[in-house]
């Protein structure tokens, strides 16, 4: 505490945050071993691992599952979409294909 003429003045403590270190799990490598365990520690069995095929029929099948598939209705709607857009394009590109053609015709003849 310091003092003021005398009279005791309190002090404001302010906190200080210190940095956390993160620490690391040790790792004992085999030199670091102690000597006296002179016991030989079998590896783990490996698993055995599927065969690729399996594997991706397994994923596919995966991920159909996830897939939110149209109603009957819908599907009618969108395919109503998709055969009206492709009969608009195939008309709108023939009748380019017959203007492109009439206007080379008549620069060249």
């Amino acid at each position: 505490m310091a003092t003021n003429k005398g009279k005791p003045v309190l002090q404001k403590k302010t906190a200080v945050a210190k940095p956390v270190k993160e620490t690391k799990p040790e790792v004992q490598h085999k030199a670091a071993a102690p000597a006296a365990s002179s016991k030989l520690v079998k590896a783990p069995a490996k698993e055995k691992k599927p065969n690729a095929i399996k594997r991706l029929w397994r994923e596919t099948l995966g991920e159909l599952r996830k897939v939110t598939w149209p109603t009957p209705r819908e599907a009618w709607k969108l395919t109503r979409v998709v055969l009206v857009v492709m009969f608009l394009m195939s008309a709108f590109l023939g009748l380019m294909d017959f203007v492109f053609s009439k206007l080379m015709t008549l620069l060249l003849a």
